[in-house]
């Protein structure tokens, strides 16, 4: 790949710097779509940055659907049909926040696809919802391929929306969930999986008989009872940080 004109960063918040830097770049077309960016200690030392700090403004380009990371094969602008980057969605990545404050994002989302998802539904999103609530029930005392599954049925719901631009939205507020998961994160109990499944049946009922005000309902009574799960977690660990 041909020389780029990259400025050294200076510093203030590094990682913000460096998305700058990058997005300058791919906007002034000096990095097309498609094209692999230079090895990673080959862009660090251009910019003057640490590896580790490259790694972080990267794997956020990565997390907005900009940059694709291939296994092996190093790093690519992806063939994304936009216009100019906005650097302030980049930094709101950057600056994702709280668990928590993903996780409301996450409930406003997917309590409108709920909704969306009674009305628009077609047979093989019923069917995607159904095959993944099997697979809950199979897994069911292997918590953590049945978290898996329970995913899967919450992407199925939100896929059935047929809103391009709210599907995004819930992929990466996925990704940033996956992100912000701390490396103590228990899996769900028994009792809890057993309250779950049934909600998500309730879910999916509703949407398969085309009630939207219920399937909102029933997707927003089972987010509460997600973030009192959330909020549990936190109070355990404010007592004992260890566990």
């Amino acid at each position: 790949m041909k020389s780029l004109p990259i400025k050294p960063v200076k510093t203030r918040s590094i990682p913000e710097a460096i998305i700058h830097e990058l997005i300058s770049l791919i906007d002034s077309g000096h990095i097309p779509r498609g094209s692999k960016l230079p090895p990673e200690r080959e862009l660090a030392k251009n910019l003057n940055v640490s590896r580790p700090s490259l790694r972080v403004a990267i794997r956020s380009l990565c997390l907005l659907g900009i940059l694709e990371n291939r296994q092996g094969d190093g790093t690519y602008l992806s063939n994304f049909e936009q216009g100019p980057i906005e650097p302030l969605s980049i930094m709101l990545s950057v600056k994702k926040g709280t668990l928590f404050n993903i996780f409301e994002a996450r409930e406003c989302i997917e309590n409108t696809a709920a909704s969306y998802a009674a009305i628009r539904r077609d047979e093989g999103d019923l069917n995607e919802m159904q095959r993944a609530l099997d697979l809950m029930q199979v897994t069911f005392n292997d918590p953590e391929k049945y978290v898996n599954h329970c995913l899967d049925f919450h992407k199925a719901v939100v896929l059935s929306t047929k809103n391009p631009v709210l599907i995004d939205l819930a992929d990466k507020i996925y990704k940033l969930l996956e992100e912000t998961h701390d490396n103590n994160h228990k899996y769900p109990s028994e009792l809890y999986r057993e309250t779950t499944i049934q909600q998500h049946v309730t879910i999916f009922e509703n949407i398969k008989i085309g009630d939207s005000g219920k399937a909102l309902e029933a997707m927003a009574e089972h987010m509460r009872h997600m973030k009192d799960r959330l909020m549990q977690r936190k109070v355990r660990k404010a007592i004992n940080p260890s566990e």
